[in-house]
């Protein structure tokens, strides 16, 4: 989008997505209600408060309006630093709010995961500007920004991030402490938060419509939202199921893996530097931190079955003891 001539309405990309994610869930609920023959989803319903969906829904359209307006200002490896980051927001709000417990091995693998993440896009920054350079003879290929307009990017991210840690850490009271469901979060958070990036859009970019109208527009659009909206879905349902934390470490590991991908497919195209081989150790040293936590765990819960079984035994023999010397005395009287 950010390369099509005359495109300048990040507010609309935004009310976009959220209203294709709220229309897509409409219609999976109302198969889902029509399959079951159940009755039409109302608000009565709701399993998680209302209120707790209107701030998550006025987070996720500050989240994702600020952090497209963002990418106009700063290149896709600064985006992609501070985006990595918000992992670790996320962990601590989890911790302090919604009073979640992790081993200490968490907390590491979460801080090496960033910082692998971190340089990998630093990496890509770096291949980008070579190439750049390559292209351009070594003469004029880096690109010249505006420092305050770079400084006010870098500021609406680091907006973001706190946003998103927030808006997620939301999102995981209201599937797990309120066992709502996916399709009930989906729905309520990006229909409302739709209705106020629309209020935006109406003030700010109202020829969004007409730009809009263009069938190559908006089929590119539609199609981006869908998928976006398929990626929204099953976040969410990693939320619900393991936690705000474990889903944004997933999706920071999903860019990990992107880049180390394109070494494979691209390897005559992109060389391996020294930033790439750094990053790829802080990503080892994340995933060995997550499996030795794991080992531990397991080792743990062994010992901890063996010992309750050992007491158990030893209950009954102490029981069995008793019996023996109960039955001896009734024989002497």
């Amino acid at each position: 989008m950010k390369r099509i001539v005359g495109f300048n309405h990040y507010w609309f990309l935004a009310f976009a997505e959220l209203l294709t994610f709220a229309v897509c869930t409409y219609l999976v609920v109302y198969a889902q209600q029509y399959y079951h023959h159940q009755q039409v989803f109302s608000l009565k319903d709701l399993r998680a408060p209302l209120h707790l969906y209107v701030a998550s829904a006025t987070l996720i359209g500050v989240y994702t309006s600020l952090g497209k307006i963002a990418y106009k200002f700063i290149n896709y490896a600064t985006g992609t630093v501070l985006k990595s980051g918000k992992l670790i927001p996320v962990m601590v709000l989890s911790a302090v709010w919604l009073k979640r417990t992790y081993h200490f091995l968490d907390y590491v693998a979460c801080v090496l995961l960033v910082l692998a993440s971190c340089a990998f896009a630093l990496g890509e920054h770096e291949t980008n500007k070579l190439r750049a350079n390559d292209d351009d003879g070594g003469g004029s290929g880096a690109l010249v920004n505006d420092p305050n307009l770079y400084a006010f990017g870098f500021f609406l991210s680091f907006v973001c991030v706190c946003v998103g840690a927030i808006q997620s850490n939301v999102v995981d009271r209201a599937l797990r402490d309120y066992d709502a469901t996916v399709s009930e979060n989906m729905l309520m958070t990006n229909s409302i938060g739709a209705l106020l990036v629309l209020v935006v859009v109406l003030v700010k970019e109202p020829d969004a419509f007409a730009f809009f109208c263009d069938p190559w527009y908006f089929s590119l659009l539609f199609v981006r939202s869908v998928v976006f909206w398929l990626g929204a879905w099953l976040y969410t349902t990693l939320v619900k199921h393991f936690g705000a934390v474990a889903a944004v470490a997933v999706t920071t590991v999903r860019k990990v893996l992107t880049v180390i991908s394109s070494f494979i497919f691209f390897s005559s195209d992109k060389p391996f530097g020294f930033t790439y081989f750094i990053a790829l150790l802080l990503f080892f040293g994340a995933c060995s931190c997550e499996f030795a936590k794991t080992k531990f765990t397991i080792t743990t819960a062994n010992n901890n079955t063996k010992d309750s079984k050992q007491k158990e035994l030893e209950m009954a023999r102490k029981d069995s003891d008793v019996e023996k010397v109960n039955v001896a005395d009734i024989n002497d009287d």
